[in-house]
């Protein structure tokens, strides 16, 4: 019987980190508008920063997983020189440089990475397509990708 119950609350517990990020998203940048679907918590909205173009964003997060994160507006054409896969999701870190985990707040690394993403990649427009961002190593490849299963 104990084992019954140990499945809901480890669902429970995975909403309630979801709930926990949407709120701390929400309060911190009123621009995203979130929602909790089948366990992913989907975040859209237009960021702007500074100088910059506005950009149609979205965050899909499940707990304790590397969020993706992606351009739906403008049409952006992935290339590997602007850190962004096939699929179209960005590339805003170096893996062996963080693992991801469930305490890891969206509000504090993801959002401030998609802004700076967004400026380089005008900066990248600007300067005759180089990308001027700091890079890994060694090139990460679609394959590194973090691959969740929980997302389409």
């Amino acid at each position: 019987m104990a084992s019954k119950y140990l499945g809901r609350r480890r669902s429970y517990n995975k909403y309630g980190l979801l709930l926990f990020q949407q709120k701390q998203i929400e309060k911190n940048f009123t621009f995203l508008k979130c929602n909790i679907q089948n366990n992913v918590l989907i975040c859209i909205g237009i960021l702007q920063p500074p100088d910059c173009n506005s950009y149609k964003i979205k965050i899909e997060y499940t707990a304790g997983n590397e969020p993706k994160t992606t351009i739906l507006s403008p049409h952006i054409e992935p290339n590997k020189h602007i850190h962004m896969y096939k699929d179209h999701s960005l590339c805003l870190y170096f893996p062996p440089d963080m693992r991801w985990n469930e305490k890891i707040k969206l509000h504090e690394y993801t959002i401030p990475w998609i802004s700076e993403w967004i400026l380089y990649y005008e900066i990248y427009l600007i300067n005759g397509n180089k990308w001027e961002g700091q890079e890994s190593p060694y090139h990460i490849t679609d394959l590194d990708m973090n691959v969740n299963k929980d997302f389409d």
